[in-house]
């Protein structure tokens, strides 16, 4: 009697931690890990979301891991913790944390307004480095567009003035209006106005087309770029290293019935992203392998840790 009544304490225990969990999203509001990990989150009952932003993900990424492993908050956020410790945001990375879900990847391009005179990204390059003061819209060191300038600035050799913007929906807006002259986005959040005509995609960051999408390959401009390649943006939910075993298997298989939902598999097939549908070993493999990539790249790129800051973001 006393072993069912211990049972039935631990499920309700655990069902009022489900109702309660709260998932910590690392990006502003409308942002690309925003808009994914809220769909993913709607699938599921009693997880709320809320953002918590700063330092590239970095400010949700400690707030989790100075809390309890209980498995009552989660971490959603991108690929920018296997960073940190290369930019001196702490030692605080996704090795203190267990991948309940590795959603999926994406390709990222190039944009610029509609009516910018640049036709091609090489034609950005050489305007830079023929020393005019191109401003690129970014996301605060250890962003996607930071990263990505970094790795084609050991290329290309070419700086821009980059200036930033609290999450990836700001400075593609930037872009739109004309406060920028480009910037690096992800196809899910410039789809919609690539074909409303208020931006133009100029190049894809990819070695092979994109279904749907007839844009110019980075590698067509710079072909040495193909050993880099593929390279993309990732998003997954964290629960901090010691949680209960039997609380993060809960986790896993609560995400793997959001990610396999049929709302959310559409949402990846019209974004064009790629699903990994990861946990646990697997997940983390994935992660250290797309960190010993881009690192190596970045240690031999020429890191620019200066920013001109947008008022008003």
């Amino acid at each position: 009697m006393k072993r069912l009544l211990a049972c039935v304490m631990a499920a309700v225990l655990w069902a009022g931690s489900a109702y309660g969990a709260q998932g910590i999203i690392g990006w502003a509001e409308g942002g690309g890990t925003d808009t994914l990990m809220r769909l993913l989150a709607s699938q599921m009952s009693g997880v709320t979301t809320v953002n918590k932003t700063g330092l590239a993900g970095a400010v949700a990424t400690n707030f989790v891991y100075n809390l309890p492993a209980d498995g009552e908050t989660l971490l959603m956020n991108a690929e920018n913790p296997t960073l940190y410790k290369l930019l001196g945001y702490g030692d605080v990375d996704y090795s203190g944390f267990e991948c309940v879900l590795l959603a999926a990847t994406e390709v990222v391009g190039v944009i610029v307004p509609a009516n910018s005179k640049w036709q091609t990204f090489t034609e950005i390059v050489n305007a830079a480095k023929e020393g005019r003061e191109i401003v690129e819209a970014t996301t605060n060191i250890g962003g996607m567009p930071w990263t990505l300038t970094a790795m084609l600035g050991s290329i290309t050799g070419a700086s821009f003035v980059q200036e930033w913007y609290a999450g990836d929906l700001a400075a593609r807006d930037a872009v739109i209006d004309g406060k920028a002259d480009f910037t690096f986005c992800k196809l899910q959040m410039g789809r919609e106005a690539f074909r409303d005509g208020k931006l133009r995609f100029i190049s894809l960051i990819a070695k092979s087309p994109v279904e749907g999408w007839n844009v110019p390959l980075i590698t067509e401009e710079y072909p040495a770029f193909a050993d880099n390649l593929p390279w993309g943006p990732f998003y997954g939910v964290f629960v901090k290293k010691g949680t209960p075993a039997e609380v993060v298997d809960r986790w896993k298989k609560a995400f793997a019935d959001a990610y396999k939902s049929e709302a959310f598999q559409k949402f990846l097939a019209e974004s064009r992203m790629e699903g990994l549908g990861l946990s646990g070993d697997e997940a983390m493999k994935y992660i250290d392998e797309w960190q010993a990539r881009t690192l190596a790249v970045l240690s031999k790129a020429k890191l620019n840790m200066n920013f001109r800051f947008n008022a008003g973001e």
